[in-house]
């Protein structure tokens, strides 16, 4: 849970003395941002640099094992320790240069522990000194006990120039309360930005179904006021479906007596002209407590300029209703419209607002030309399919209790294009949940083709589908079953193809129909919907993405080497022949293959194109592919992956992909119900890796690794009558070299062996933690390599009171459907046949759901350059290089300008040099610096990780 505080600088100008003298050295004063400090780079039981405590009980730096805690970053926490009531116990950061016109937002994990009912309190407060005296309070917590840890997030605005600081309190009125804790202290500087123009609207129609904005924000324009603030929110956050999309407009009260409301952009409207307004509204009932909604117009976003009622109601609504009002100007000029939760009792049903319109009497809407016809394809991305009023493209029409809409699921792309449609996982057993195809004129005895991509994962239980065929839209008039699946789950999207002929001339529509028996089925969706006659062919639906490449944590992009070649990904269907293009001067191998690959001369952004033609026609499909290409020109540093943060799947810690106990993988709610994690130890292996395609001859050093577990807990006590302890398993590291597209276990380029509870503790993970994992020595590779976590085989079975070793590791889909996870079975699944041979295979040939995943372990590396310079290093896109003394005693960065600010961070926030360039260059001394990963940030573009 985030708290987020802004501070009013001018309410505080009165009671801070801006600017006030600070006795502070001058390396005890913050100038430049961002800071962090996560209070483990000092000694126990004291504090960094420039930090001050004061009070009865002094905060310091402790090891969070001395409390029996896990600290937020690192191994150490803040922590005062008092036993005492009513204490005013604080510990002030170091004091801060902070400039008028910049707002400063301060970070802060915070565990607030609940003993015998006793919670600690915690504050935060700014001010002009490091004392008590001299600061007020921004964030006042009054005792609410904290589930592991929680940030606080602070904005502070200063309305001039000066110097502040930042202070953690302890402020407990009871005695002997549960334990208070501090972690991952930051701040970041932003330039506030000058405020935007009022939108206004002058064109109509104007619509706004609130899905195209951020969750728990307003669309453009939209100003919302009250006790409580409205908001476009996930419909499914309240147990909801939304009117259009997946978000509606609601704020969360209890209150009574409520005069909330959320207003419209401005609209230049005129003089005696009519102006329609529609909305649907939800009004739902709580033990006979209906909301009141209310409908204003005003000429300003005030709730005081909003005494014209247009619409109110207080009856519950069964569904979604249209509240439809006019509304004719007396005169030219800007006017709003007010949506309003106005209700009287407290702790009433909810009210929920959707798919706002504005239609002007002088703008009429442009008539709907589009008609389905056969051959038909449904996209569900064409905008002329759609009315705007319907959730499902002209002709479609949904029944049952959980409708189908156009939508997207967050986590699964589409087919093609951004939309498919899609049902939601059912609270409701038996469900009969229908979309139908719109009707279509087809000849007797003739026969067509129907083929879409189907994908329904499942949730606890499998779902069921079929497809039918009928005369009309309604079930009982499709009895003929074209395709059933029941209780069978399909993990990735496939296409199904099948055959229809008709016995009479008529209408006919298909059917999709959502069957399961079970609750809780999961997702159901349908993409790409062909229809045609089986003598006709349509022209291929072109679908391309770039096949795997490692990405760089520290550009965010996709990385390749120089000369490196990248797979183009072609599921194209029905194609017979490929013309590919590739602009900016990178090479195709075979621009007819179907899946070429493709050599980019330079990092930069390429335009890749792809014209794939049968019979029917030609399909033209066009991707933007951004790449990084390290040219080889000396040794460079960079911290790796293979999966990319923008575009796969991440799977959260509940979600985390595990085998049920049939074999069968599930991708959701697995927190706390299956410990059997796919990236872990579990019944079928105990060893797995993952792949970094690489150059042949290209070298690289791995100097640590970077993991993160999400799921976690290794038991080592014995228990009950068959004693369990983990306590002494080890986790073997392996770096193996690639042979035939698997590991070569004969011939590793290195191993080490570190016992699994000293490397990441036996405490379980309730939070995903990542840990950096420290080689004893630099592993050396050399094209294609696998890191590889073997573990010894670990206890599985829960023994008393289910008391089980687990691990689970952090897991990804790729969009582009490529597996880069390899595992080595010892168990095969039952029923499926895999023969296990004590080597690695990819995880798809072992178990076909895990067909896209990967096991997300980042190496932190130093690239070797092909002319076999290591002594300097070219930092960014200027002509800054860095060379390094022969003891490592110093850094001189040279070739940047004159004035140039020169920084170098620490992996964990701190800022550890900062100087400006004079002559060209700048000496940085590093001798005091403890070993670890650096960053030298030399001007805008220009960084560099180093190893020391």
């Amino acid at each position: 849970m985030i708290k987020n505080y802004l501070v009013n600088a001018v309410f505080l100008c009165g009671t801070l003395l801006w600017g006030g003298g600070v006795n502070a050295d001058a390396q005890s004063v913050i100038t430049s941002f961002p800071y962090g400090e996560n209070f483990d780079e000092v000694e126990p039981y004291s504090l960094p640099e420039g930090w001050l405590a004061e009070g009865d009980a002094l905060f310091e730096a402790q090891p969070a094992t001395d409390w029996g805690a896990q600290a937020d970053s690192g191994s150490q926490l803040l922590v005062a320790f008092s036993q005492t009531g009513n204490r005013q116990n604080a510990v002030f950061s170091p004091m801060m240069e902070m400039k008028a016109g910049c707002e400063y937002t301060m970070t802060v994990m915070v565990q607030r522990n609940d003993l015998a009912n006793k919670v600690p309190v915690s504050k935060v407060t700014i001010g002009s000194s490091q004392s008590r005296v001299a600061h007020v309070v921004v964030y006042d917590q009054s005792g609410e006990a904290t589930s592991g840890w929680e940030q606080i997030e602070v904005k502070f605005a200063p309305s001039s120039d000066g110097q502040y600081c930042f202070g953690l309190w302890d402020a407990s009125v009871l005695s002997n309360p549960g334990s208070l804790f501090y972690d991952s202290f930051s701040v970041v500087e932003t330039t506030v930005e000058t405020p935007v123009e009022p939108t206004v609207v002058t064109e109509y129609p104007y619509t706004e179904n609130f899905d195209e904005v951020e969750a728990c924000s307003l669309p453009e324009g939209w100003v919302s006021e009250g006790d409580a603030l409205f908001e476009a929110q996930p419909a499914l956050d309240w147990g909801v479906q939304a009117n259009t999309g997946d978000q509606l407009l609601t704020a969360y009260s209890l209150a009574g007596s409520r005069r909330n409301a959320v207003f419209s952009p401005m609209m230049q409207m005129t003089a005696g002209v009519k102006y329609t307004m529609s909305v649907m509204v939800q009004r739902n009932s709580t033990a006979n407590r209906i909301p009141v909604s209310r409908v204003t117009v005003g000429d300003a976003q005030t709730r005081d300029a909003h005494s014209t009622v247009l619409s109110e109601s207080g009856t519950a609504t069964s569904g979604w209703e249209q509240i439809e009002v006019t509304f004719i100007p007396a005169s030219d000029g800007q006017y709003c419209f007010g949506l309003w939760d106005v209700s009287v009792l407290s702790n009433p049903g909810f009210l929920f607002y959707d798919t706002f319109s504005v239609v002007s009497d002088e703008e009429e809407t442009p008539p709907v030309v589009w008609e389905p016809s056969i051959p038909y394809e449904e996209m569900f991305d064409d905008a002329t399919h759609y009315s705007g009023e319907e959730n499902l493209p002209i002709g479609w029409m949904t029944t049952g209790e959980n409708p189908f809409m156009t939508a997207n699921i967050n986590w699964q792309p589409a087919v093609s294009g951004e939309w498919y449609m899609v049902t939601s996982s059912s609270i409701i057993a038996n469900r009969k949940d229908i979309a139908y195809t719109p009707m279509l004129e087809m000849e007797e005895d003739k026969e067509y083709v129907v083929s879409f991509y189907l994908y329904m994962p499942g949730d606890v239980n499998a779902p069921s589908f079929k497809f039918t065929a009928g005369r009309e839209q309604s079930s009982d008039m499709h009895t003929e079953v074209l395709l059933e699946k029941t209780n069978e789950r399909v993990s990735d999207w496939t296409r199904y193809e099948v055959r229809f002929t008709p016995q009479t001339t008529a209408e006919y529509c298909f059917a999709f129909w959502a069957c399961s028996e079970n609750v809780n089925d999961g997702y159901i969706a349908v993409d790409n919907f062909t229809l045609r006659s089986a003598e006709e062919i349509l022209p291929p639906t072109v679908m391309i993405s770039v096949g795997n490449t490692l990405h760089s944590i520290f550009t965010g992009q996709p990385l390749v080497m120089r000369g490196q070649g990248v797979k183009m990904v072609n599921n194209t269907p029905d194609a017979d022949s490929y013309k590919w293009e590739v602009d900016g001067g990178a090479e195709l191998s075979d621009p007819a293959a179907k899946e070429p690959t493709v050599t980019f001369p330079a990092s930069g952004t390429y335009n890749i194109v792809l014209e794939a033609t049968n019979a029917g026609g030609t399909s033209v499909g066009q991707l933007s592919f951004t790449v990084g290409v390290n040219d080889g020109m000396g040794d460079t540093d960079d911290a790796i992956q293979t999966v990319s943060d923008a575009t796969d799947r991440i799977f959260e810690q509940g979600d985390l992909p595990a085998f049920a106990e049939d074999g069968t993988v599930v991708e959701s709610d697995t927190y706390e119900v299956y410990y059997d994690y796919v990236v872990g130890a579990n019944p079928y292996y105990h060893a797995f890796a993952e792949k970094f395609e690489i150059p042949d001859g290209q070298k690289m050093s791995v100097n640590s690794l970077s993991v993160e577990l999400k799921m976690y807990y290794m038991y080592t006590q014995s228990a009950g009558e068959n004693p369990v302890n983990d306590a002494d398993a080890n986790l073997k590291i392996v770096f193996y070299p690639d042979k035939d597209g698997e590991p070569d276990m004969a011939n590793p380029f290195y191993s080490e062996t570190m016992n699994i509870v000293e490397t990441f503790g036996s405490a379980g993970l309730y939070k995903p933690v990542r840990y950096g994992v420290n080689l004893a020595e630099p592993a050396e590779v050399e094209g294609t390599f696998y890191v590889a976590f073997e573990l010894d085989p670990l206890h599985l079975e829960a023994g008393a009171n289910w008391n089980r070793s687990y691990i689970g590791a952090d897991t990804r889909y790729h969009n582009n459907r490529q597996t880069t996870l390899y595992v080595l079975p010892e168990a095969a699944i039952p029923g499926t046949g895999f023969v296990p041979d004590g080597t690695y295979c990819r995880a798809d040939e072992f178990c076909h759901a895990l067909e896209g995943y990967s096991f997300t372990v980042m190496p932190w590396v130093t690239i070797h350059g092909l002319d076999g310079e290591g002594s300097v290093v070219e930092v960014g896109k200027d002509t800054a290089t860095v060379s390094v003394a022969a003891d490592g005693s110093a850094y001189r960065v040279s070739g940047v300008a004159d004035g140039c600010r020169v920084e170098v961070w620490s992996v964990s926030g701190q800022i550890m040099f900062s100087g400006a360039a004079s002559g060209g260059e700048i000496i940085i001394p590093a001798d005091g610096w403890n070993k670890g990963v650096y960053v030298i940030s030399a001007g805008e573009g220009n960084n560099v990780k180093i190893v020391k």
